[in-house]
């Protein structure tokens, strides 16, 4: 014969456990459902229909000789007009490739300006390239896996943590309820780093204002911290940018950058 305490119990066992099935069963997300809207939440250039767009680049080179200016006018301003007379354009084509573009007013006086030039020039192929390779992330096509993809979403309470692989790598976004993300971390064989992207919302979604972000290497040098901010303007119907600025500390130097983008030519369908 069972004691008294155990017809008391298993049914009490039973309830508990059918409420924590239950609980389980309400608290779990559906996953399919939530990354479908995400992906649908955030501005698409593509799905707004981009196939390529051309744009001129001018780098502010007054607030970079800002200092010089001040202790050297003279020698500011011949190296102004020298600046100046570099023109640069970038190519965003229907492959998601970026590429940069360049040319001289005049040719190099003599080899160290040669050298300066040809600087300037990689400086400015790292800095647009690198800038792209990002912002394409979330304004270009989607932050977020395919729906029917492997991954896997939490439920943190207030956020949810997405994570998948990508490649040899590792990802791990952080988006609030609302679907705004608010950190992308990626671990691979050669770095970690983590994106901090800031949004305005517009009327077809979530649209890029500027990111914060680390790199580490995990051997080397190239440690690099990142802070941008972007102005967007419509062309065509289309959000694209406008002006950049973009403070970086590579290996504990910093630098400030600030671009304007114009004379914008687009393809779209």
């Amino acid at each position: 014969m069972k004691p008294r305490w155990f017809s008391f119990c298993l049914p009490m066992l039973l309830i508990c456990g059918l409420a924590a099935a239950a609980q389980s069963q309400t608290s779990a997300p559906d996953r399919k459902k939530v990354i479908e809207e995400a992906r649908h939440a955030y501005y698409s250039l593509r799905g707004a229909g981009l196939d390529e767009f051309r744009a001129t680049i001018k780098p502010n080179w007054e607030m970079l000789l800002k200092d010089q200016i001040k202790t050297d006018p003279a020698g500011a301003q011949a190296g102004l007009k020298a600046l100046n007379g570099l023109h640069f354009s970038m190519l965003l084509d229907g492959n998601d490739k970026v590429s940069l573009t360049h040319h001289a007013d005049a040719a190099p006086v003599n080899e160290q300006q040669r050298k300066g030039f040809d600087d300037i020039y990689s400086g400015m192929d790292q800095a647009i390239s690198g800038f792209f390779t990002t912002w394409s992330l979330f304004m270009l096509n989607t932050p977020f896996p395919a729906t029917a993809s492997e991954y896997q979403l939490d439920d943190l309470g207030t956020q949810y943590r997405l994570s998948y692989k990508e490649g040899s790598s590792d990802v791990m976004t952080t988006m609030g309820k609302n679907l705004i993300i608010t950190e992308i971390k990626v671990n691979s064989p050669e770095f970690i780093s983590s994106v901090r992207p800031q949004f305005v919302h517009m009327a077809k979604g979530f649209v890029l204002t500027g990111f914060d972000a680390d790199y580490n290497p995990k051997s080397g040098p190239g440690v690099v911290k990142l802070g941008i901010k972007i102005d967007h303007k419509p062309v065509n119907g289309l959000q694209l940018p406008f002006s950049l600025i973009m403070d970086s500390v590579l290996d504990g130097t910093p630098t400030h950058l600030e671009f304007a983008f114009s004379e914008h030519e687009v393809k779209s369908h």
